[in-house]
């Protein structure tokens, strides 16, 4: 199972109405991307950390599943069109859980 979670922080100036559009995009996001599972997204709560103010996570089978997703001509115009103009800072990781095996393949 490969885990991706991207969070991230909008610049200062985006208005409440673009966040509230590209919040909507986010969360219809599994709708576009059947192959997406266990997809969670949401404000950041942390007490300890507000560095992102948002995060989604989502699960893939496989490597060419996330892939597939990350070089879709949709995911890439998205990023150009919409995620780049609005993004002050983000952190993106993707990674096989390791959880089952008990140890770092």
């Amino acid at each position: 199972m490969i885990k991706h979670t991207v969070m991230f922080r909008f610049k200062n100036d985006v208005t409440d109405e673009n966040r509230r559009s590209l919040i909507d995009e986010y969360l219809s996001l599994p709708s576009v991307y059947p192959k997406m599972k266990n997809y969670s997204f949401g404000k950041n709560i942390s007490e300890r950390d507000q560095t992102f103010e948002y995060a989604f996570s989502v699960e893939f089978e496989t490597e060419e599943d996330l892939k597939e997703y990350l070089n879709s001509e949709i995911h890439e115009k998205h990023v150009i069109e919409r995620w780049r103009p609005m993004i002050e800072s983000r952190a993106i990781a993707s990674f096989v859980d390791a959880t089952p095996y008990g140890k770092i393949q």
